[in-house]
């Protein structure tokens, strides 16, 4: 492989950079939160943003359905634990806020997110599937998918960090507005980070007739989207992969030793779409790096907010 080279960019593009002012780390204390606290704390060191540290008792009373009541051991143990988490940030010396609250997860977070103007939510997921998930739900996806600033879910088979940096991005797109609403994300990414990003389809094999054609087709398609000479302050590469939507992501991340996923989550199911709501989770759950996701509502909020230069891009975005 042979990187571009990378030019400086320039006054106008880096104020035009989605920025991370404020970022919330949702943690349940447990061991599936630990790499999300790794990563947390890394992006509020590389963007200078102030940490929000959330806690939710949802202790006696409050507990959701299946999971067993807490002891007064929980507690002291709880107790422990949330000391432990101040200790480890106030150590780390970024700004933060740590915040310990009841009530039911994605209420509270939500609430947590529009009172202080958070930016990025990061959080662990224990990526609970089949009969599991069916009864208690995954507390991450919920949160992916009412969230209204992108989420980062840290899920299972996730390496433990960046190890201090990021140096691969791999961006799915199924071509869909929904998806587009991930791409000015996964370019700030790459920038910060002078990381390189692979712009990534998945075409069903079954609907495909010419796989050469349709290979190039596809190939001019993905770099309308995402050209290099667009956006020369990062190293872009594209790639056309064939096959289950969700198979080949995972795979071709694996394979690239992928530091983040991103893509953007369709609001709805639709049979059409390369990212509909169970695929999206997959990612999720078996991703050997991060995922970060992005809803269409928050391309509306963030988009608002960057200066005019970006918004000059908005043609390849739409």
């Amino acid at each position: 492989m042979n990187p571009l080279t990378l030019t400086r960019p320039s006054n106008a593009e880096r104020a035009s950079r989605v920025r991370f002012k404020n970022i919330l780390f949702a943690t349940d204390l447990t061991a599936s939160s630990a790499s999300a606290q790794a990563y947390a704390l890394l992006l509020a060191q590389m963007f200078g943003s102030r940490l929000f540290v959330l806690y939710v008792q949802t202790g006696p009373g409050l507990a959701p359905r299946y999971e067993k009541a807490w002891t007064s051991q929980d507690h002291k143990g709880e107790g422990r634990a949330i000391a432990e988490l101040e200790s480890f940030f106030r150590a780390s010396q970024v700004p933060f806020t740590l915040l310990v609250e009841p009530g039911e997860v994605p209420e509270v977070l939500n609430r947590v997110v529009d009172e202080n103007a958070i930016d990025l939510v990061i959080l662990g997921t224990h990526g609970r599937k089949g009969f599991s998930h069916v009864l208690m739900g995954s507390m991450a996806e919920s949160v992916s998918r009412s969230s209204a600033c992108p989420v980062i879910t840290v899920g299972p088979r996730a390496g433990a960090g960046f190890e201090r940096t990021l140096k691969t991005m791999v961006y799915a797109t199924d071509f869909s507005q929904e998806s587009r609403s991930a791409l000015p994300y996964a370019i700030s990414l790459a920038q910060e980070f002078h990381a390189e990003l692979l712009v990534l389809h998945v075409a069903p094999e079954h609907m495909v007739h010419d796989r050469m054609q349709a290979e190039g087709y596809l190939m001019n398609r993905i770099k309308v989207v995402a050209p290099q000479s667009r956006f020369p302050w990062c190293t872009l590469r594209h790639r056309v992969e064939f096959g289950d939507p969700a198979r080949r992501i995972l795979a071709v991340a694996k394979d690239q030793n992928a530091d983040l996923i991103v893509l953007g989550l369709h609001s709805s199911v639709q049979f059409t779409s390369h990212f509909p709501e169970r695929l999206s989770y997959r990612i999720m759950c078996e991703a050997s790096c991060p995922v970060m996701s992005v809803l269409p509502a928050a391309r509306e909020i963030k988009l608002a907010r960057l200066t005019a230069d970006f918004l000059r891009f908005a043609p390849l975005l739409n």
